[in-house]
């Protein structure tokens, strides 16, 4: 279904060994002796085709600081299984349907399960961190699984509300995805030597192409297809998820418009030709333009963090992904 981009391409053939041995610990943890619909479940969502950046980028960094040992592996395993918890546990509060062109868990199994299965995930995620032999690192998965968590609970706050302020949004996605982009490389730089201004350099990069990630993504949410995207064109619309193009074309709106827009989000079930009713008034307005124009300030902020780190082909890669990141198209 997706397209990778060609960083992620080549830093798989680079990393190869590395992803299949983190691709043996993933699968071999879902397993449990008492149930296998732990397994069912897991399965599904983790084997759906995603890119799998954020572990990718675990082991990206570790390589990038000459790592040698295969701890990296647990520690991009648990960053994927935290990652995978939080999607099963979004589909439950968003009431998805579906997710990389597929239905979703809780559509198959029921929200309960999916529930518990992502609490499971996050449980095995716990034990591959106490692999690693690392406070440092375990603290840093720690908090970003509980800045995620506030994260998700900020967006339900703001859900619905058209007046909600940028500052309120960039809060939401610097928790719900930035924070596991930064923790991936951050604690991809701690299980090595790396000094703490490289480590800093990291956290830094991960943060910025996190936020440029999910700026794009809610972009492409109006503009992209099925196919593409994996889930329905409109899908924050029809949910009501209050993203930076939607706050960005209220408050350039006229009274009217603004009028139009609450009746839209009024409705019990917006349909369709009140989407486009609205992406009339974001074309307008240029919302998507001003995302975009968002998302390059943080790619160029990412770009920048890395001019500390010494010249190398990871380095490179990294840098190319971060620019394919904006210009994604899925």
């Amino acid at each position: 279904m997706y397209n990778l981009p060609t960083s992620i391409s080549k830093l798989s053939a680079l990393l190869s060994e590395k992803i299949k041995n983190t691709n043996t610990v993933i699968e071999k943890n879902l397993v449990s002796k008492e149930t296998t619909i732990i397994g069912d479940i897991a399965s599904h969502l983790i084997n759906s085709g995603g890119k799998r950046i954020r572990p990718l980028l675990t082991l990206a960094v570790s390589e990038l600081f000459g790592y040698q040992g295969d701890k990296d592996t647990f520690l991009a395993a648990a960053i994927e299984y935290i990652h995978s918890a939080t999607l099963l546990h979004d589909d439950v509060v968003d009431r998805s349907e579906k997710r990389r062109g597929l239905k979703t868990a809780n559509m198959i199994w029921t929200n309960k399960y999916s529930v518990l299965v992502g609490d499971f995930l996050f449980s095995r995620a716990f034990q591959l961190m106490v692999r690693t032999g690392s406070l440092r690192i375990m603290k840093t998965l720690s908090d970003a699984s509980a800045i995620i968590s506030q994260g998700e609970i900020l967006q339900v706050g703001i859900e619905k509300k058209l007046d909600a302020s940028r500052e309120d949004y960039l809060k939401v996605i610097k928790g719900k995805t930035s924070a596991l982009f930064s923790a991936a490389c951050q604690a991809g730089a701690e299980i090595t030597d790396a000094s703490d201004a490289h480590i800093e350099a990291l956290r830094d990069y991960g943060m910025s192409i996190g936020t440029s990630f999910q700026l794009i993504d809610d972009r492409l949410d109006y503009l992209g297809n099925e196919k593409q995207m994996g889930k329905n064109k409109g899908n924050d619309f029809f949910e009501k998820k209050v993203t930076l193009p939607l706050i960005h074309a209220y408050e350039k709106s006229s009274k009217a418009e603004k009028e139009i827009i609450k009746e839209i989000f009024q409705k019990p079930t917006p349909n369709y030709t009140d989407l486009n009713i609205f992406l009339e008034i974001m074309e307008k307005k240029k919302s998507l333009i001003f995302t975009k124009t968002q998302a390059t300030i943080w790619t160029e902020r990412s770009i920048k963090a890395l001019e500390i780190i010494e010249d190398s082909e990871i380095k490179t890669l990294l840098i190319e992904l971060a620019q394919e990141i904006l210009d994604r198209s899925s």
